[in-house]
Formats: C-alpha cells, structure tokens, sequence
C-alpha cells in the first residue's frame, strides 16, 4: 500500500521553543502513518516578530538592538539549527498568499497544535484553517488560546473552512466549547503532542551538562514582570546557586544584571531542554515550561502574577489539573506562605496515561478516516 502524504502547518517559524518541540512531537507521532513534512510556512507578521531587524522595525529600536546584534543572530541560528536538522524544514518558504502552489502535494493536511487558531495572535494567520488545500483536513490539538473564533473579522469565512475538516479536536475545554457551539458537533480534546511522544524520546534529546554545578533554571514566555524575577532572584541567593536565563531578545530593554541572572550565551529547544534537564530546580512562566518541568520529573514552580489560583491562565489551570501539580504554583497571594524547599512526589498518572491513549487513538482515526469506530484501551485500575 502507498504511503500517504502528510503535509503539518504549524508555528514552525516562531523562534520559541514550545513551538518548535511541539512541531517535533506531531512530526514523530505522525510518522507512522506515511511521510510527514513540515510545510515551511511564514507571515509577514511572523517575521516582524522574529527576525533580528525586522524591515518594519524602526531606527531608534534597531539602535537598542544594535549591541546585543552578535547573540541575537547567534540565537537566530540556534533555532534554524533546529528547523533543519530536527524538523526537516527546508527548501521555499510558503506565505498564505501562494500556499495554494501546495495543492496536489499531500493527501493529508494537519494544523496544530500550538495557538494556531487564536484569532488574537500577534502572527496568526487565516492559512491555519487550511481553506488553501484540497487535501484531507485534520485538526490536532489547536489552541484558541482563550478567545473567541467569532472575534475575527472573517468569521463567515472561517465558519466554511471548519466545516470543510474531516476531523477537529483541541487542547482546551475553552476551545472545545466554542467550537461545539459554532459547529453543532461533539469536538474531542487531545493533549498537546508533546505529552503524547514518550518520555524517553524526549530523554534521547539530552546531550551532556551545558552548566557545571547546581544551578536554577528560570524560563518565561517574555520575562516580563519584575515580581517574578524578584522571587526566582531571591532563591538564587538563598540556595547559593546562579540563575540561568536564556533568549537575549526577551531581556533587551530590561537588565539581567540587577537580578543576578546568567544569560546563557545559546538558545533554542535543544538548549531549553538540556538547561531544564540538569537544573536544581526551575521556575517556569510558559505552558511548555511546565510540560517538560513534568516530564524530567523536576522540583519546579509555576510563576503566576495574578493575586490568586482563580485568576490564572485557563490553558495553565487544565494543565496544573491533568498533572497533578496545583499546588506547585506562586502568585502574590500565596509565596510567603510557600515552602519553596517542598519537593514533587512523581508517580503513576493514570489520567495523564488514559488521555494519551485517547489522543493517539484520534490521530489513527483521523488519519484513516474511520468514523464511529469504538476502540477499548487498558487503562489499568
């Protein structure tokens, strides 16, 4: 029997790190069922975001990046490293306008998971509803990262791109919700890729100690609030280790040396995972940093801004849920009430174990295009 052809269209071009490892995880789940590529999709946008001078940027912030420009291309190389080797991403770069050149290439196409469908997303982009191809459409695991699809202005349009899908799931019950309402269909949640690949994929990625001795490792989608940095700053001090941060373009502006942190001088996934592998412990403000804070079975906190457990990021209150970890947040509320020195008593997950069953069972489904089909896993008691 032919291989199918599966073409993946993700957030492949984000220079972030959960973007890129989650590209990895669909890519290896998916490969089983025929040959997978990662299409080489961009946006303007994306670029705006990402590129080290951006064409649109103006002078007086090309001039503040001026001397950081070494490690921020440095960096930039770091994550294409990973695009090529890792995720085989190559040859043209696709924008929406010619996607459609792609029609014909594969018999399945699949968007996810990541915020590719948050319709408030600095580089979203319409070509996440897959309306340019003919091809089978699957959706896996697509965040709406908590807003509204009928919040975009092509909402009539994006009504018909969903109804043109074979199979659609999501990561969040938000997502789920809303799309069940919009569809007037049952829409299944799956987890993201990256607790779907086994552990041990994700312990074959670790290469020897980037850092000697004991360190902190602190990771956040932007470093942007002085009270975290004040707590993982005081813990640094307190334990008599240093704080390793990394992303130069994250501190521009702000200064790594008022809270004592090290900037790693590399960048990427593969750094990510490496400096999280081998911490003493880790502070994470990143959906993808608690995953694989989880995954490593590391002592770690969720840093959380809002006054209380309440106000938290949905998407991270459904994850602290599904691994157990609730207790392992800091909010203002709560941290002078923490013991920060409490470890994580890791064990079996049976919910967690359960959902990744049922999460490979969609793909092979969705794949295969089998529908109603009722298939029994031993979940264990």
């Amino acid at each position: 029997m032919q291989k199918k052809k599966i073409g993946i269209i993700t957030l492949s071009a984000s220079d972030n790190c959960g973007s890129l490892l989650q590209s990895y995880a669909l890519k290896q789940l998916m490969s089983k069922y025929g040959d997978v590529e990662i299409i080489n999709f961009s946006s303007e946008q994306s670029h705006k975001i990402y590129d080290v001078f951006p064409k649109s940027m103006d002078y007086r912030k090309k001039l503040e990046r001026l001397p950081y420009k070494e490690r921020l291309f440095t960096e930039k190389e770091d994550y294409n490293f990973f695009r090529h080797e890792y995720l085989q991403i190559s040859g043209r770069e696709y924008f929406s306008e010619n996607l459609s050149m792609l029609n014909g290439s594969y018999d399945v196409v699949v968007v996810g998971s990541d915020q590719v469908w948050n319709v408030c997303m600095g580089d979203f982009d319409n070509a996440f509803f897959l309306g340019w191809t003919k091809a089978r459409k699957i959706a896996y695991a697509p965040s709406l990262g908590g807003h509204d699809i009928r919040e975009s202005k092509f909402y009539e349009k994006v009504w018909d791109w969903l109804n043109d899908f074979s199979a659609i799931s999501v990561r969040e019950e938000f997502g789920k919700r809303c799309l069940e309402e919009i569809l007037n269909n049952t829409i299944e949640k799956v987890l993201d890729p990256t607790l779907v690949l086994s552990d041990e994929i994700w312990r074959e990625l670790i290469h020897e100690p980037l850092i000697k001795g004991d360190y902190i490792f602190y990771y956040s989608w932007a470093y942007a609030d002085k009270w975290t940095s004040k707590i993982v700053s005081e813990e640094g001090k307190r334990l008599g280790v240093p704080v390793i941060v990394m992303d130069t373009r994250k501190w521009i502006g702000k200064s790594v040396e008022k809270w004592n942190f090290i900037l790693n001088p590399e960048s990427g996934p593969l750094v990510f995972l490496n400096l999280m592998y081998y911490a003493k412990k880790c502070y994470v403000e990143s959906f993808h940093g608690m995953i694989f804070s989880y995954i490593y079975k590391k002592n770690f906190w969720l840093l959380d801004i809002h006054e209380n457990y309440d106000d938290i990021d949905t998407r991270l209150a459904e994850l602290l849920e599904l691994l157990g970890v609730k207790h392992r947040v800091l909010t203002r509320y709560n941290v002078d009430k923490i013991n920060q020195d409490e470890s994580i008593e890791y064990g079996e997950n049976k919910r967690l174990k359960r959902e990744r069953n049922l999460s490979k069972l969609f793909l092979e489904k969705a794949i295969k295009g089998v529908q109603n089909e009722v298939c029994l896993f031993d979940y264990g008691t």
